[in-house]
């Protein structure tokens, strides 16, 4: 309270939009020369506003019209509505993020965000990686990178147009999945990994959501991948490991016969079952 007395008007209108002094220790950027910041985590962690806030950090200046430390930024997402809806227009995306004086304009018919200060954001969808072929970027932010239909090619695409600035970065928020994609980005040496459960934001999330998550779920694998944000990885022996089926997976089921599969399972274990 006295902190709050103590501090002038103007100052506490800023403090909702001063993430350093709020936010969770995984959300807040390692420090370090890394070229990909993973946030792994559990539903409601908080890694979409990390997300927002990352790039909200990199494309301001200490005025509203100072140029930060990046001018064009990425933004992918599995798909165009899902990249306006959650990272850009959602409760927790970059919109909803930004202080008045400094809050871009979203123009949807150019999928384009601009900030006062000129600094621009693009958004992409992950089911058209050749959408990055051309334009090229200081930063960019991919969200829910595990459940991409062509992860790869458009993660590669993306690491291509990766190329202004000093240093170019890349921010990556999502539920951990065994999938290739986020695997091999995983264990390369340029990337550095932040972790956190969905128990972690708890004090943003409805006590009844937690509750009901916690009873239906608790000690399940799913609730070691979704909740917990843990990358499971195959079980050892097992005849169908993760990377098999997902190498198996096609974006449009071709024509197909009609196969019949008769088994006859022995109860008995004679020379004669």
């Amino acid at each position: 309270m006295r902190f709050l007395n103590e501090t002038g008007e103007g100052a506490l209108c800023a403090l909702p939009y001063l993430f350093d002094f709020w936010a969770l220790p995984h959300q807040l950027p390692p420090e370090g020369d890394w070229r990909a910041w993973v946030i792994l985590g559990g539903r409601g962690a908080g890694k979409t506003r990390a997300g927002a806030e990352w790039v909200r950090g990199l494309v301001e200046g200490p005025r509203p019209m100072d140029p930060g430390r990046a001018r064009s930024v990425a933004l992918v997402g599995e798909t165009y509505d899902q990249v306006r809806d959650v990272m850009i227009k959602g409760p927790s995306g970059i919109l909803e993020c930004s202080p008045p004086d400094r809050r871009p304009d979203w123009k949807a018919s150019e999928r384009r965000l601009i900030w006062p200060n000129g600094a621009t954001a693009q958004a992409f969808s992950a089911h058209d990686p050749d959408g990055l072929r051309g334009p090229q970027f200081d930063a960019a932010w991919a969200d829910e990178l595990a459940k991409w239909t062509k992860g790869v090619e458009t993660l590669d695409m993306l690491q291509f147009a990766l190329r202004l600035g000093e240093r170019p970065r890349l921010c990556v928020t999502t539920t951990p999945r065994n999938v290739p994609v986020l695997v091999e980005l995983l264990e390369l040496p340029s990337t550095v990994v932040s972790h956190a459960p969905t128990e972690a934001n708890r004090a943003n999330l409805a006590a009844s959501f937690l509750e009901e998550v916690r009873s239906r779920y608790a000690g399940s694998r799913l609730a070691r991948q979704e909740l917990d944000g843990v990358l499971l990885t195959d079980i050892e022996g097992t005849l169908w490991p993760g990377a098999l089926l997902e190498a198996a997976r096609c974006d449009q089921v071709p024509p197909l016969d009609r196969i019949v599969v008769a088994l006859d399972p022995a109860v008995s274990a004679g020379p004669e079952a």
